[in-house]
């Protein structure tokens, strides 16, 4: 099951209950990132390679145990963020010490706690992207978005060209669904909300209960069950995933799973946009995507997993429907149920499926449905704010 509709969910906030975490240690972060720091240095001093240190940054990583919140706490202060739940031990008399992307690679892989946990086995290994986009990873490896040699994402990512969007193997498509939604009706929008720094790191920008919120983390992500391009290769869709994971779900990405549509509107857009019944007819769905509004649409969950739906133009022949699963609302048109264009036939909802099942009788990664259809199958809706 992928993800729970409005009103079922067994998660009623953006965060689980789990993942309130203790303070961090203060003493505890600020000692960890000290001897970092003077790992870092004694490399640059006596022009010794940082991956010959890599025992002792593992052992100052144990001294966090398994706190990914203290990790983050860590990195955070390494990368001089002023908002850091610790403060950066650099003395006074001396000027900050900046972190290259090729050192702070090098921490990484040796402390995996500054990682969030992955589904599945942990990763820290970075990779890189290729100029084309294609992964070049190794199996088990992290694979990383930013930094020498790592062409995927721009300094300045405001720009307007689309981004891929498809959920991996794991139950967030409230998430998934939402950014896939936004991007639709906005190309470049996730773009728009990240940002590479000169040390390798990246912001993006997302939106908390009392207001906007930078999360800043690294640009690695796991190598699997993750979001990313219709290859599920990694993209900018993966970091704000991840960011996700970092700033609402505790660092773990199974944390991420079974939420609220109107919850990943209101971490996107910061507008908070509740679910509303299926309308009667396709007109609410048109109007808000010509205004530019991002538009999904919820299944319930049925205690038989996916359900069949009828089709009309030959009742012995189904579409198989996710339950509990978010789809993408992209058009509303005159089409067949298979989405040739015909100017006789009813107007139809397309829906997008944002796993991207294989394409075959009854399966369909798009579907285009009909009014009766649409209330037939759906149980809420859930419209955004105007995003152009």
């Amino acid at each position: 099951m992928s993800s729970t509709a409005p009103g079922v969910s067994r998660t009623s906030s953006t965060v689980p209950a789990a993942s309130i975490a203790a303070p961090v240690a203060v003493h505890v972060v600020t000692s960890v990132t000290a001897g970092v720091l003077e790992l870092v240095n004694e490399s640059r001093t006596r022009g010794i390679p940082l991956s010959r240190f890599r025992a002792d940054l593992g052992a100052l990583g144990s001294v966090l145990g398994r706190s990914r919140r203290a990790g983050h706490a860590v990195l955070r202060a390494l990368a001089g963020d002023s908002a850091a739940e610790a403060p950066r031990p650099d003395s006074p008399a001396s000027p900050i010490l900046r972190l290259t992307p090729d050192e702070l690679a090098v921490v990484l892989g040796a402390i995996p706690v500054l990682e969030p946990v992955g589904r599945g086995r942990p990763c820290s290994v970075p990779a890189r992207l290729s100029r084309a986009g294609a992964s070049e990873s190794r199996a088990g490896a992290s694979e990383s978005l930013a930094g020498p040699g790592a062409g995927a994402l721009p300094a300045s990512a405001g720009g307007g060209a689309p981004v891929s969007v498809r959920q991996g193997r794991l139950g967030d498509c409230w998430f998934v669904a939402v950014m896939a939604a936004c991007e639709h009706v906005r190309p470049g929008f996730l773009s728009s909300l990240v940002r590479v720094r000169p040390d390798g790191l990246v912001e993006v920008d997302l939106h908390g209960l009392r207001g906007p919120r930078t999360v800043v983390m690294s640009a690695r992500v796991p190598p699997a069950n993750r979001a990313g391009d219709r290859h599920l290769r990694p993209n900018v869709a993966s970091l704000v995933e991840k960011a996700l994971v970092v700033g609402f779900a505790g660092h773990r990405y199974v944390w991420a799973q079974r939420n609220f549509a109107g919850n990943a509107l209101r971490v996107l857009t910061g507008t908070w946009c509740p679910a509303r019944p299926v309308p009667r007819t396709l007109a609410p769905i048109a109007e808000a995507l010509a205004t530019g509004r991002p538009v999904v649409a919820s299944t319930l969950v049925r205690p038989g997993g996916s359900f069949l739906l009828p089709r009309e133009d030959d009742p012995a022949r189904a579409f198989a429907l996710m339950d509990g699963h978010v789809y993408v609302a992209h058009g509303v048109s005159r089409t067949d149920e298979d989405g040739h264009p015909d100017p006789d036939a009813p107007l139809r909802v397309h829906l997008h499926n944002p796993i991207g099942v294989p394409e075959g009788e009854p399966r369909r990664t798009d579907l285009y449905l009909s009014a009766r259809q649409f209330r037939r199958a759906f149980v809420s809706v859930n419209i955004g704010p105007p995003l152009h």
